[in-house]
């Protein structure tokens, strides 16, 4: 029946769909992990590199020169840093917006799903009347006195 193949394929892409749904979350939660990580990172090489330039400079030269070098990456850190943290934003809204879909994708099987049962359920109906339709008409019949005629 061409309604039973549609429901079966239906509840197949349900299945897919909510599956991808699930996946999309797990995504996103270690989307909005990762961009956590990154923002405390960037804030504690940012502290670093206060904390670091505001110290009174050496008298000789090699510490000095020493101090600049070890305060200069430190900056390159807080600027690796900053630049994960933007990205790790960025695949949070991505991730969330994959959410979206997906969560849109599910709920739109959901509803063939059940206009496919519904469908179903329909052709059957009419294929097989119901018999207490049959069983009535048969009840309403009265039954003929012997030898009357039929």
């Amino acid at each position: 029946m061409r309604e039973a193949r549609h429901l079966a394929l239906a509840r197949r892409q349900l299945l897919l769909a909510q599956m991808a749904r699930r996946e999309a979350m797990a995504a996103l939660a270690d989307a909005v992990a990762h961009e956590g990580r990154s923002a405390a990172l960037a804030v504690r090489s940012a502290q670093l590199v206060e904390e670091y330039s505001a110290r009174p400079a050496p008298h000789m030269a090699q510490a000095l020169r020493e101090q600049a070098a070890f305060v200069g990456s430190l900056q390159t850190i807080q600027e690796q840093a900053g630049r994960a943290h933007d990205d790790a934003r960025d695949q949070s809204q991505w991730q969330s917006q994959a959410l979206a879909a997906a969560q849109s994708r599910a709920e739109r099987m959901e509803e063939r799903t059940q206009k496919a049962h519904r469908a179903l359920e329909q052709a059957i109906e009419r294929r097989d009347p119901p018999a207490m339709g049959q069983m009535a008409r048969k009840l309403q019949h009265t039954p003929h006195e012997p030898g009357e005629p039929g």
